[in-house]
């Protein structure tokens, strides 16, 4: 059995806890000590999360394998926290919504530490502090960042990852990926959070001008930057997403509803920065960018 620490206790970090549970030993690592348990609401059913729990200060032994599921404004800071209490040879799982740089995350890491990307659509929302309902299923996608990670990337996925994540899949170019889950993240968080509404509602008629134009612009974008993504197909797996997620509230949905900051920058913003650098303009990706940092400050 391995020994799987996961970063805060937020809504995809219970969910992935409680599943990662099922093979492997999971402790989740909490900002301030708690005795509380954790919950989850499946199907109907209420049950304590099977996880320890620690703080950093308390963690005394390196950590092997860290799952650190945050939002993108807080890799950085989380990074900087976790780092020295890493093994020489960790494995690090990053998750977050949007862009982020991780080359900057990369340049930290001792020489057999390996960096690995983790994106999923499975949905979840917190009722209360120590609860997380599971609110939907959907793909997860593992990949490698560094040359360690594509080393080992077949036995973490075999280890760690398959025995209990379904449906699940071992991607070979993690950029592409990222992208992909960018373009989602672009047709779905803003409007569903500007709109309040649940993830189903966009495919409506009523909002198809608008997330034609976000995807066009994410696609020309990416491939300014070398990625090569098709907006047909975009467009599918936006809205196959919102199929497949129509309860759902989006994760910005709900940071708005609960005046907390959204991932809003690495989203809408990051389309913003990278055409900027390329010295072209993302007219409908800023507008929403302004409407969703708008609501922010509300």
């Amino acid at each position: 059995m391995n020994d799987i620490h996961i970063l805060g206790k937020g809504a995809v970090g219970l969910l992935f806890a409680n599943r990662l549970a099922q093979h492997n030993a999971v402790t989740l690592i909490t900002r301030t000590p708690t005795s509380a348990p954790f919950h989850i609401i499946e199907n109907g059913f209420t049950k304590q999360v099977p996880a320890r729990r620690t703080t950093l200060a308390s963690q005394k032994s390196g950590i092997t394998n860290c799952l650190i599921p945050v939002k993108a404004y807080q890799l950085s800071q989380a990074m900087r926290e976790i780092s020295p209490h890493l093994s020489d040879n960790a494995n690090i799982i990053i998750s977050h919504n949007g862009m982020s740089d991780l080359t900057e995350v990369a340049q930290h890491l001792k020489p057999d530490q390996a960096l690995f990307f983790l994106t999923t659509s499975m949905g979840g929302m917190k009722p209360d502090a120590n609860t997380v309902k599971h609110t939907g299923a959907g793909l997860t996608q593992f990949g490698a960042y560094n040359f360690v990670a594509k080393q080992r990337q077949q036995s973490v996925f075999d280890e760690l990852l398959k025995p209990c994540i379904h449906p699940l899949e071992l991607v070979p170019n993690m950029s592409e990926v990222r992208w992909q889950k960018l373009c989602v993240n672009i047709a779905i968080n803003p409007l569903s959070a500007l709109h309040q509404c649940k993830n189903g509602k966009l495919r409506t008629p009523t909002h198809a001008r608008q997330i034609l134009a976000l995807l066009n612009e994410a696609c020309h974008i990416a491939w300014l930057e070398g990625v090569n993504l098709k907006l047909s197909a975009e467009l599918e797996r936006a809205y196959n997403v919102m199929k497949l997620t129509a309860k759902n509230n989006s994760s910005m949905a709900q940071d708005i509803k609960h005046r907390r900051r959204t991932e809003v920058d690495a989203i809408c913003g990051f389309i913003v920065k990278q055409a900027a650098k390329h010295g072209v303009s993302a007219p409908e990706n800023e507008r929403l960018w302004q409407l969703v940092k708008q609501k922010e400050r509300a």
